[in-house]
């Protein structure tokens, strides 16, 4: 795995040099395999990366055409909700781009059997990546809590030790409970991980998971690795104001 940090005077700053980076990996991915697969984080810290992605220069740089979206995690509400990360990711990017409708594939988080849906969201990946097996994205994008949850696999859940299943659904200590979320196969399956993580109440446990051992169980985003691929973490200098070593954009 290569992993690369680099710290940023603030939000504004980081989110343009994250749509570079996404338009970059979309170019590459388009050039060698045909189109790009992204997998988008929920939360209020894309927005901006979101928005800056649905308009110029960024916009034109991507052949839009050619990308499949899917989400990491999804709260189970309807997808009119306000607290819907695919309203959010809609609302600010998707609507405004030219994006072939079933090239955007949404989490039925708002069925009422999870586990089905769950399953459903799996047999979905496997039908557009043509495979039996983990499914390999070109780059899924990520965020971090302030108990170090990523996507929605928080601290001492079974869902931290899964191997087998790609999507599970899940219950966790933060509104709302019920969610839909990417297992460590699929995450550390991509070719590129992308963290976008900004605030002072992360600061600690970025230094836990970027400067200490130990187990995903305290800070389940230590279990991103991405074995055959990059992890790119982009912090603003409150979330990066704890740790020990402190690299510069």
């Amino acid at each position: 795995m290569q992993q690369q940090i680099a710290i940023y005077p603030d939000a504004e700053s980081l989110s343009q040099e994250a749509a570079r980076l996404v338009t970059r990996l979309a170019q590459e991915a388009i050039v060698t395999r045909g189109r790009f697969t992204l997998a988008l984080a929920g939360g209020s810290t894309p927005r901006k990366l979101y928005s800056l992605l649905a308009s110029e220069p960024y916009r034109s740089q991507i052949d839009w055409t050619r990308v499949e979206i899917f989400w990491s995690d999804e709260r189970c509400v309807p997808p009119d909700h306000p607290e819907s990360n695919y309203r959010m990711a809609h609302e600010v990017m998707l609507s405004k781009l030219p994006i072939p409708a079933a090239n955007i594939h949404r989490m039925p988080a708002e069925q009422t059997d999870h586990q089905a849906a769950a399953e459903s969201y799996s047999a979905e990946l496997r039908r557009v990546f043509s495979t039996t097996g983990v499914p390999v994205f070109d780059l899924i994008q990520l965020g971090m809590g302030p108990e170090g949850h990523t996507a929605s696999l928080f601290p001492h859940q079974q869902a931290l030790h899964e191997r087998e299943r790609l999507v599970l659904p899940v219950s966790v200590p933060k509104p709302p409970p019920e969610r839909l979320t990417f297992t460590p196969p699929v995450i550390n399956a991509a070719r590129h991980i992308l963290f976008l993580v900004t605030g002072s109440d992360k600061a600690e446990a970025i230094r836990a998971v970027l400067e200490e051992e130990g187990a995903p169980d305290d800070y389940p985003a230590r279990l991103v690795h991405a074995a055959a691929g990059e992890v790119t973490w982009l912090l603003d200098t409150a979330a990066a104001a704890a740790l020990q070593r402190r690299p510069s954009a």
